[in-house]
C-alpha cells in the first residue's frame, strides 16, 4: 500500500463517529421490527384450542411485566412461519459488526511499527512472548476481529435457518434466537472492551506523523493545481 492524499486525523475519526452513530440508529429503531409477537397462537399461528381471553391479554400481561411494549401480532400465522424480521434485527447487528471491524483494523494497522515508526501508540494491554522482549500484541483490536467474524457467521446460520421454515411453522427458531441473542452479548462486550482498552488511551505520535507527511509523496497533490500532474510527479518521485 501507499500513500494517496494527505489527511488528517481528525476527518479519520470523524468518519468512524459517524459510522458507529448510524449503528447506533439502527439499533434503536430495530425493536420496532420484532415487538409484535406470536404468544397465544399455538404451533402454526391458529390459536387453535386456546381461550380467547388468554390469547387477547396474554400480551399485554407479558408487556406490563417486562416494561416493553410487546403486542400481538395481527396476523399470528405470520409471525410463526417466517422469521424474517429476525434475520432484518441480525443484519444490523453484522453491519456494527463491520464497522467495528473496520475501526479497530484501522488502528492496528496505523499503530504497526513494521518497516518505520508508527502513526499512533495503541494501549499495552498484553506483552508478546517471552523471547520476543519488547514485543506487545494488539490483543484488543484481534478480540473485536474475532467477534465481527463469529457475528458474520451467525448471520449466515440465521440466514439459512430461517428460510428453512416449513409451511407454517419453522422448527429452528431455538438456534436463531439463541445466536441472535450470542451476537448481541458479543458485541456488547467488543464495543466495551474496544472504548476502554483500546480507544479511552490511544495516543497519536504528532511529530512522527507530521514527519511522515513532509516526506511522503502524497503531500505533492497539493502541488497538482499549481504545476501540474507531470512536474508534480517529478517532485514526488524525487
Amino acid at each position: 500500500m501507499q500513500e494517496a492524499l494527505p489527511s488528517t486525523f481528525g476527518l479519520l475519526f470523524s468518519a468512524y463517529n459517524d459510522a458507529l452513530s448510524r449503528d447506533w440508529w439502527r439499533v434503536s429503531k430495530c425493536f420496532e421490527r420484532i415487538k409484535q409477537v406470536n404468544l397465544g397462537g399455538t404451533a402454526t399461528g391458529s390459536a387453535m384450542a386456546v381461550p380467547r381471553y388468554y390469547v387477547m391479554n396474554v400480551c399485554r400481561t407479558l408487556a406490563q411485566i417486562t416494561n416493553l411494549p410487546i403486542t400481538r401480532a395481527e396476523n399470528m400465522g405470520d409471525a410463526t412461519s417466517n422469521l424474517d424480521t429476525l434475520v432484518e434485527v441480525h443484519a444490523i447487528l453484522k453491519a456494527h459488526a463491520v464497522n467495528l471491524e473496520k475501526l479497530v483494523s484501522d488502528l492496528r494497522l496505523l499503530g504497526s511499527s513494521i518497516a518505520r515508526p508508527a502513526d499512533i501508540g495503541l494501549p499495552k494491554r498484553q506483552a508478546g512472548s517471552s523471547i520476543m522482549p519488547g514485543k506487545v500484541n494488539p490483543v484488543i483490536p484481534e478480540y473485536v476481529v474475532s467477534i465481527a467474524h463469529k457475528v458474520y457467521a451467525n448471520d449466515q446460520l440465521i440466514t439459512g435457518l430461517s428460510a428453512q421454515g416449513c409451511l407454517e411453522l419453522n422448527a429452528y427458531l431455538p438456534v436463531i434466537g439463541h445466536a441472535l441473542l450470542e451476537s448481541i452479548k458479543m458485541l456488547i462486550a467488543a464495543g466495551q472492551s474496544a472504548a476502554m482498552f483500546l480507544l479511552k488511551d490511544l495516543e497519536v505520535n504528532e511529530t512522527i506523523a507530521y514527519q511522515k507527511l513532509i516526506f511522503s509523496p502524497a503531500i505533492s497533490t497539493v502541488l497538482l493545481p499549481y504545476l501540474g500532474y507531470h512536474k508534480a510527479t517529478e517532485i514526488a518521485v524525487y
